[in-house]
C-alpha cells in the first residue's frame, strides 16, 4: 500500500533551522512483513525522489509521524503500489536499467509509458 500527501503548509525537515529544506509532501509505503517507510520531500515534482525516510514497524506509526507533520487521514491519495524493481519512493513507474536483470546499470533510468520500458532522462525533464 503506497499513499501520498502534500501538506498544507511547507515545514522544516527535523527542526532544521534552514529554510533551504523546506518538507512538502510525504509518502508512506507498507511492504508485505517488512514494515513501513515513512518518505520525505521537499519538491513536489513527482519524478524527484525522497530527501529523507524513516522506517517504521507498523502503519500506524508512520501515520502518527506524519500527523507531525501536519498530515490529517483525510488529506493521503492513495496510489500503486510500485512495479518490480521500481524506486519505491516514485509516483511513476521509474527503475534503474538492468535492476530487473540483476545488473543495474546506474545512472541510467528507465521507465514504463503504460506499454513499454522506454529511456527516462530526468535532467531532460527537467529542462524543458
Amino acid at each position: 500500500m503506497r499513499k501520498y500527501a502534500i501538506l498544507r503548509e511547507a515545514v522544516r525537515m527535523d527542526n532544521d533551522d534552514s529554510d533551504s529544506d523546506l518538507l512538502v509532501k510525504v509518502m508512506i509505503h507498507t511492504i508485505d512483513n517488512d514494515g513501513t517507510f515513512l518518505y520525505l520531500f521537499t519538491t513536489l515534482d513527482e519524478y524527484c525522489g525522497a530527501s529523507n525516510d524513516y522506517w517504521f514497524e507498523n502503519l500506524e506509526d508512520a501515520e502518527e509521524c506524519a500527523l507531525d507533520y501536519g498530515v490529517r487521514p483525510e488529506d493521503w491519495i492513495l496510489i500503486d503500489d510500485p512495479l518490480p524493481h521500481c524506486q519505491h519512493d516514485l509516483i511513476h513507474p521509474i527503475r534503474i536499467k538492468g535492476r530487473e536483470t540483476g545488473i543495474p546499470m546506474w545512472g541510467e533510468t528507465e521507465i514504463f509509458d503504460g506499454d513499454k520500458w522506454v529511456d527516462f532522462d530526468y535532467e531532460k525533464l527537467k529542462a524543458k
